[in-house]
């Protein structure tokens, strides 16, 4: 039952954290505006909070989230569509993770980059990428177990979003 209720309980509290993180985050940044900045921008180099929404929001989200993969690798159903659905999630967290290890530069678009920048760019984009496509494959692999198609179509519909979004970024 335990492991029931974690399968609810983990996604809604990486969520949940995730969520106030970006939130405090934002009220802690002069002037940031959630709909035109980029979130890497609350937990980047030379920011008031930056150490603190890295360390204590963003990679504790993504722990919450291994959390999660953990007990769905052991609840689920095996299939190959879980496992890479699951596999592709790790990827996410993972790359997240070196992202707020590695924060970009202030306001997240340097002249000349750091690093430090390098590396976080360079992981947020398989992270996203492989959000969305686990995301995907774990709702095409539901129809096998869940007993409703609800969930199917809104995992569905969520990485199409989360594809539209990340394809939509402007950098500049």
């Amino acid at each position: 039952m335990m492991k029931n209720n974690a399968l609810i309980g983990l996604p809604i509290l990486a969520a949940l954290w995730f969520l106030i993180t970006v939130i405090c985050g934002g009220i802690a940044y002069e002037n940031y505006n959630h709909m035109i900045q980029f979130i890497s921008e609350l937990g980047a180099t030379g920011t008031y909070t930056g150490a603190f929404i890295n360390y204590i929001g963003f990679i504790p989200t993504q722990l919450i989230i291994l959390l999660f993969i953990i007990i769905c690798a052991h609840k689920l159903p095996r299939s190959s569509l879980n496992t890479v659905g699951l596999l592709l999630l790790c990827v996410y967290t993972f790359s997240l993770t070196i992202a707020a290890i590695f924060p970009c530069d202030y306001e997240c678009r340097p002249q000349t980059p750091s690093t430090s920048h390098m590396i976080h760019i360079a992981s947020t984009i398989p992270a996203y990428l492989s959000g969305a496509m686990a995301i995907f494959i774990l709702s095409k692999g539901l129809k096998k177990w869940a007993p409703s198609k609800a969930f199917e179509k809104l995992g569905y519909a969520i990485s199409i979003l989360i594809l539209i979004c990340f394809f939509s970024l402007d950098d500049s």
